[in-house]
């Protein structure tokens, strides 16, 4: 329907245009004042591509009008005329009302998903929120009276094994449970001034077993001098783990994640990179939203809360394409 929506959108500007075209050359030029309601005719395609498809649409059109205009402008130059003058500042005008416009429409658009986005995690963080308190007691209980049983109690091999079992699920969804905790409660940060090194150092740490078990080898490239930036280490500690575990996870066996920080500007630059399959562009976006996982047995929260706890440090989360092969994904902190 949008596409069918957007085709019709398209037409219509084409038609316009080139009707105002074909009236601005086909009307003599001692008709001054037909030529110059043509000229102010133009706007209106512009107008119409600026509030349906953004600066990007704008500017096609302008630009458009601006080559289909300038011919006319041409053949009837006259040794810089007022005509020539005003012809000329006309389609500079076309121009700068695309991009002011178009620029103005994309951040109302931006800020309309922003809002849509808000309100939707609200109401799914509500339900989560819900759910996870419902299944917490029960978790623990099962997770509790498994460990104790097999402490107080032995069994044969097979009676161990299924014991193991259920507290190894329980623990995984003890785990889950946590993490659409994390996802439905607002963040209260306690922040303080700190370097980054000790926190990533302990990631490390945290991370390294499973790297090892997975054969993937771990390397930190740390510019010097960095400085102290404003983060809560527990958070940060969180957010690095996330993304050291899915490098690992995403990384094939001999494959190598590397975790590199520098200073750009007044910007502190955090980099996780695997070696893994990557990220198509069209599932870039999709990764953050609540739920999407590719991983089985995954809640889809990890990357959730990521771009929460990272924004909520007024930084952000980009992903990019790793040169060699697999992705990185870039955190941008605020140093001021």
């Amino acid at each position: 329907m949008a596409i069918k929506a957007s085709k019709v959108r398209t037409f219509v500007i084409i038609l316009v245009v080139a009707t105002i075209t074909f009236f601005h050359y086909s009307t003599e030029l001692e008709v001054h004042r037909y030529h110059i309601f043509y000229q102010g005719l133009y706007f209106v395609p512009i107008l119409l591509s600026g509030l349906w498809f953004g600066l990007r649409g704008g500017l096609v059109a302008s630009l458009s009008i601006t080559i289909l205009y300038l011919p006319f402008t041409i053949l009837h130059w006259a040794a810089f005329s007022a005509e020539d003058v005003n012809s000329l500042l006309e389609m500079v005008l076309y121009n700068l009302v695309a991009v002011v416009l178009g620029i103005l429409r994309d951040r109302e658009k931006r800020d309309q998903l922003r809002l849509s986005e808000a309100e939707s995690l609200a109401a799914i963080g509500k339900a989560v929120s819900f759910l996870a308190h419902d299944m917490k007691t029960p978790l623990i209980a099962i997770g509790g009276f498994s460990r104790s049983i097999k402490r107080s109690h032995k069994f044969d091999d097979k009676g161990n094994e299924k014991l193991d079992i259920i507290i190894e699920e329980a623990q995984r969804l003890e785990n889950m449970v946590r993490e659409m905790l994390d996802f439905s409660r607002p963040l209260e940060l306690q922040v303080s001034k700190r370097d980054i090194q000790p926190v990533i150092k302990e990631s490390l740490e945290v991370v390294r077993d499973l790297a090892e078990e997975k054969n993937v080898e771990l390397r930190v490239q740390s510019a010097q001098g960095l400085p102290p930036c404003s983060f809560e280490a527990m958070r940060m500690k969180q957010v690095l783990i996330n993304l050291l575990n899915n490098a690992i996870e995403a990384s094939p066996e001999g494959g190598i994640v590397s975790l590199a920080t520098f200073q750009k500007g007044k910007s502190l630059f955090l980099e996780v990179s695997d070696q893994g399959g990557g990220i198509p562009s069209h599932k870039k976006s999709e990764v953050f939203l609540p739920f999407y996982s590719t991983k089985k047995g995954g809640t889809g929260l990890g990357l959730t809360i990521v771009k929460k706890i990272v924004e909520a440090h007024r930084g952000r989360v980009e992903i990019l394409d790793n040169p060699k092969t697999g992705s990185i994904f870039r955190i941008v902190l605020p140093l001021a």
